[in-house]
């Protein structure tokens, strides 16, 4: 082996430790879990160290990132409605942030969904996401639709009454 290879594999073996990065770890009132390149004022936080990965780094072997909860809920309900209650109940339980359309309130935004989301098999509640509408309380249906927009759910469903 000629000597500027030698140089260069000493150079790229001693540049790895400066290639990993630290990162604080600490967690809010809440619970939630936070990341960054700098501790947060006034609290405690752990020192994490993360290494690039060096094994697998072809794109077929790096990780397709995650989604996002980008998708904004919004669950039109109506009145004197159980099946609206446990969906609300249901979102609630799982921190899923979401808006409260009232049908009775009647106006622009109800109209606005019927006509966007159809009057076939228009049964309450009707949860939107992404400008897709999921009409009914289906729990299956709505736990796949809010993992797929990127919210995690924790919380065991609610139970039909």
């Amino acid at each position: 082996m000629n000597r500027p290879a030698i140089l260069l594999i000493l150079a790229i073996v001693a540049s790895a430790p400066a290639l990993a990065a630290k990162v604080y770890q600490w967690r809010d009132a809440d619970g939630n879990v936070f990341y960054s390149d700098r501790p947060p004022p006034g609290n405690i936080a752990r020192e994490r160290t993360i290494k690039p990965n060096v094994i697998g780094s072809s794109a077929a072997a790096r990780p397709q990132p995650t989604r996002t909860a980008a998708a904004k809920a919004v669950i039109y309900v109506f009145p004197q409605c159980v099946p609206c209650d446990e969906a609300r109940a249901f979102l609630d339980a799982n921190k899923v942030p979401y808006e409260v359309v009232s049908t009775d309130e009647g106006g622009a935004r109800v109209e606005d969904m019927v006509n966007r989301a159809g009057v076939e098999n228009l049964a309450p509640p009707v949860l939107e996401l992404d400008g897709q509408f999921f009409k009914g309380w289906q729990r299956d249906t709505w736990s796949n639709a809010l993992k797929l927009a990127g919210y995690p759910l924790d919380a065991a469903p609610a139970a039909p009454r």
